[in-house]
C-alpha cells in the first residue's frame, strides 16, 4: 500500500465514503489540483486511476438524507367520503328501477354513464393539472367549461339515443339526469368541496331509502333526487364562479385523452355484466347490484390506500441507497398495499351481502369473485395512474373487454359472471405483473 495514498484517502474521508461512484472522487481530486501528472506521484497512470483506488478503499458512508414531509398525506375521512359519494348514487339505480325494465332503458342507461365518465375523466384530468401548477382561477374555468361543454353534448346524445332504441320518457329522463350529476360532481369533487356534495344528495338519498322500504311514493322519489341534481349543480357553479375562459391548447386535450378513454374502458368493464342481462343472458341481478355499489363504496378505501402507498415508498426513497433493497421494499410496499385494499373490498362486500340476504350459492361466489378481482385490477390502474403510467392500464382493460366479448360470441353458453371473472383474473395478474416491474424502479416514483 502507499503511504501517500492513505494519506491522501484520509484527507478526502469525507468525499470519498458520499461519492456515488468513483467519477465523483475524480472531480473532487481535479478540484484540489491533483490531475493525471501528480496520480503518477501517487503510483497511477492518471488521476482515473486514483479516483478509482481511493472509491475502492473506502467503505461507502452516504450522508443522511434531507428531512423533507412527504406529499402523500392520507386524509382518512376526505376518502371516506368520497366513497360515499360514489356509492349514495347507486341508489338512484335502485330506487328507478320500475322506468329501466327494457332493453332499450338498460342500453340507453349504459350508454350515457359511458359517455359521462369519458367527459368526467379527461375534465378532471384537465383541472388537476392546473391546480398542481397552482392555478386555482385555470382550474375553475376548466371545470366550468368543462360541465358546460359535456352536458351540451351528454344531454342530446341521451335523449337522441333514447328516441332511437325506444327507452321511454322516464328512462330517458333518468339517464340524463344521472350524467349531468356526474360532470357537476365532478367539478364539486375536483375542486375539492366533498363536504358540500353530502347535503346536496341527501334529498335524493332520504327519498330513494324511503321507497324502498315502501313508504314513499314514485312521485315524491323523483321529486327527491331532481332537488338532489339541482343543488349539485348549483353547487359546482358557485364553486367555480369568476372563473375565466380556460386556456386548453391542442396539446392539453391530446394528454387529456388517454383519461377520457380511461374512464370508457373503466365503465365497459364495470357494465358487462348488465350488458350482458339486456341481452338475456343468465345474471344473478340482485347479486350484480350488491357487487356494483360495494366496488363504488371501495373506491374511497382505494383512495386511503393509494396515499398511504406513495407516502411509505416516498420514506423507501430516502432511507434506501441500494437499488436492489428499494426493488424488494417497494415491491413488498404495493404487496401490502394490495392485500389492504382487497381486505377492505371484502369486508364491504361481505357486509352488503348479509344486509341484502344473498343466497350462499356457487353462483353468487362466482359473481363476487369476478367483481372483487376486477376491484383489485381497478386498484392498481390507479396506482399506475398516479405514477403517470395510464398507457398500460388502458392496454390491460382493452384486452379484458375484448377477451369479454369474443368469449360472449365464441361461447354463447357459457355464464356471464364465469367470463367476467375469467377476464378480471387475467387483468389482475397482467396489471399486478407490470406494476411489479415498472414500480420498483426509483425513477417511477420522482
Amino acid at each position: 500500500m502507499s503511504a501517500s495514498v492513505e494519506g491522501l484517502r484520509e484527507r478526502m474521508a469525507d468525499l470519498c465514503a458520499g461519492a456515488v461512484d468513483a467519477l465523483e472522487v475524480t472531480a473532487g481530486l481535479e478540484a484540489e489540483g491533483i490531475n493525471d501528472e501528480a496520480a503518477k506521484d501517487y503510483g497511477h497512470p492518471d488521476v482515473f486511476a486514483l479516483a478509482e483506488d481511493l472509491y475502492a478503499r473506502t467503505p461507502r458512508r452516504p450522508p443522511p438524507p434531507e428531512r423533507t414531509e412527504a406529499p402523500w398525506r392520507p386524509e382518512p375521512l376526505r376518502h371516506l367520503l368520497r366513497g360515499v359519494l360514489f356509492g349514495l348514487p347507486g341508489l338512484c339505480y335502485v330506487s328507478g328501477a320500475q322506468v329501466l325494465d327494457g332493453t332499450g332503458a338498460g342500453v340507453l342507461l349504459v350508454f350515457s354513464l359511458l359517455l359521462s365518465w369519458a367527459f368526467s375523466q379527461g375534465t378532471a384530468y384537465l383541472g388537476y393539472i392546473r391546480l398542481g401548477l397552482m392555478d386555482r382561477a385555470a382550474a375553475s374555468g376548466v371545470l366550468r367549461y368543462g360541465l358546460a361543454g359535456g352536458t351540451l353534448v351528454v344531454v342530446p346524445a341521451t335523449v337522441g339515443t333514447g328516441v332511437l332504441v325506444g327507452a321511454g320518457t322516464m328512462a330517458t329522463a333518468l339517464s340524463a339526469g344521472l350524467s349531468v350529476y356526474l360532470l357537476s360532481a365532478t367539478a364539486v369533487q375536483v375542486d375539492g368541496a366533498e363536504a358540500w356534495l353530502l347535503p346536496a344528495l341527501l334529498p335524493g338519498v332520504a327519498g330513494g331509502t324511503l321507497y324502498l322500504a315502501g313508504e314513499g311514493r314514485p312521485a315524491a322519489v323523483w321529486g327527491a333526487w331532481a332537488v338532489s341534481l339541482a343543488a349539485t349543480v348549483v353547487l359546482a357553479l358557485l364553486r367555480t364562479r369568476g372563473a375565466g375562459r380556460p386556456r386548453v391548447t391542442r396539446a392539453d386535450l391530446r394528454a387529456a385523452l388517454p383519461f377520457a378513454l380511461f374512464g370508457v374502458l373503466t365503465g365497459g368493464l364495470l357494465t358487462y355484466t348488465l350488458l350482458c342481462a339486456l341481452a338475456g343472458r343468465p345474471v344473478p341481478s340482485g347479486t350484480t347490484t350488491v357487487a356494483v355499489l360495494s366496488l363504488s363504496l371501495s373506491m374511497g378505501c382505494a383512495e386511503w390506500v393509494l396515499y398511504a402507498y406513495r407516502r411509505r415508498v416516498h420514506h423507501l426513497l430516502r432511507s434506501h441507497t441500494g437499488m436492489a433493497a428499494f426493488t424488494r421494499a417497494a415491491r413488498v410496499a404495493l404487496a401490502r398495499a394490495l392485500v389492504q385494499y382487497l381486505a377492505a373490498l371484502l369486508a364491504i362486500i361481505a357486509v352488503a351481502g348479509v344486509v341484502a340476504r344473498l343466497p350462499a350459492t356457487a353462483v353468487t361466489a362466482v359473481t363476487l369473485g369476478g367483481f372483487a378481482a376486477l376491484g383489485c385490477a381497478f386498484f392498481l390502474a390507479l396506482v399506475l395512474q398516479a405514477t403517470g403510467r395510464v398507457g398500460a392500464a388502458l392496454a390491460g382493460y382493452a384486452c379484458a373487454l375484448a377477451a369479454e366479448a369474443a368469449a360472449t360470441l365464441a361461447l354463447p353458453d357459457a355464464a356471464p359472471a364465469t367470463v367476467q371473472l375469467a377476464a378480471s383474473c387475467g387483468l389482475l395478474v397482467l396489471l399486478t405483473t407490470h406494476a411489479g416491474r415498472v414500480l420498483a424502479r426509483a425513477t417511477s416514483h420522482r
